[in-house]
């Protein structure tokens, strides 16, 4: 059914959430399975407004960065043969950048975390998991962040609302 799944991961909690669901998934479908990390762009901030920035030093260490993030996250999958795979985010936006690795591996399904934000909060932020469903002609599913107080649980936070 699925004979390739493309997972993405860009180091954070919530991003995690996805990888046990996208290994069982491809155990359960014997599909290959490629893990994606999109290394962004070095914006420094100058009085609160990023610019572009060509230094290869700031870029290096961003590239570790999703290095170590990769690892990381291929460990926590622990699905044999599992293909790592970073990119660049040059001028592309990230969803762009992820829609260019689904054609280019033939992936047959997106697992992708989402915040699931809406109202406001999404209006203002947007959402990369929305932008991705709608570039790529395969089926996405996403993981939505549990309800805040079971998030805080995984996440180890001991903020609670009142």
């Amino acid at each position: 059914m699925f004979g390739h799944i493309l997972v993405t991961t860009d180091g954070s909690p919530l991003s995690h959430l996805a990888l046990p669901v996208a290994a069982d998934l491809a155990c359960k479908y014997h599909s290959k399975l490629t893990l994606l990390y999109v290394v962004p762009r070095f914006l420094p901030q100058v009085e609160g407004v990023a610019y572009p920035s060509h230094s290869s030093e700031e870029q290096d260490l961003l590239l570790a960065e999703g290095k170590r993030i990769l690892e990381a996250a291929r460990r926590t999958l622990d699905y044999p043969g599992t293909e790592v795979v970073w990119r660049e985010q040059q001028d592309l936006k990230t969803e762009r950048v992820i829609a260019q690795e689904v054609d280019r591996c033939g992936a047959k399904l997106v697992v992708m975390s989402t915040h699931g934000r809406s109202g406001l909060a999404h209006l203002f932020m947007g959402s990369v998991a929305e932008s991705v469903m709608r570039q790529v002609s395969v089926p996405v599913l996403l993981i939505q962040a549990p309800e805040r107080n079971a998030w805080n649980a995984v996440n180890g936070s001991q903020e609670t609302r009142v």
